[in-house]
């Protein structure tokens, strides 16, 4: 495999740990993620016609009682490179918070060119985003949906400071059924 450099934005960040899903009783998801108690994932960036989405976001119950983000993530549109990982969530004020942890870079699985790859390939993936991440590991991200009629504004703050306008991204509430995908 060639090295190549991941390009990750802010919003790509954010999005990876804002929040595929397990079905669950609805009084396990409250709002703003109660779709996910269906079965219903959120689609980041979706692209409608393609039925493509820069990220999907789910939620699962966890065994100690809480609320795990499985975040699956596009890192890189050339070769394509995508991210899955799994990280606590929890709804506070009506907003779906985490952190960014360093063991869950650990933990994550990647494919590039839709190949998973082994623990020798995933090594520069993981310092990459070890680097990447520096700035914003263990820092409380938020995540607040505000409804567009039809879709959703994701609004995110780090430490209870809104992010840059430029990390808010469309979201879609999408069933596994309707085809959508991480893709580029």
């Amino acid at each position: 495999m060639k090295p190549f450099l991941i390009r990750l934005s802010m919003s790509s960040i954010l999005a990876a740990f804002a929040g595929v899903s397990l079905s669950a009783r609805a009084a396990e998801f409250p709002d703003p993620i109660a779709p996910a108690a269906s079965g219903q994932v959120q689609c980041y960036m979706p692209d409608m016609t393609r039925k493509t989405c820069a990220s999907l976001a789910g939620y699962r119950a966890n065994s100690n009682g809480g609320i795990d983000n499985v975040a699956t993530v596009l890192l890189s549109k050339s070769p394509v490179v995508i991210m899955e990982t799994v990280s606590p969530v929890e709804i506070k004020m009506g907003q779906v918070c985490g952190r960014i942890r360093r063991q869950d870079i650990e933990a994550a699985k990647f494919t590039v060119g839709g190949q998973q790859v082994g623990e020798q390939q995933a090594g520069p993936l993981r310092a990459q985003l070890q680097m990447a991440f520096q700035n914003v590991f263990d820092h409380e991200v938020c995540t607040a949906y505000q409804n567009q009629g039809g879709t959703l504004l994701a609004k995110p703050t780090i430490d209870g400071v809104a992010a840059p306008a430029t990390a808010d991204q469309t979201v879609l509430w999408v069933s596994p059924s309707d085809g959508y995908k991480v893709s580029p």
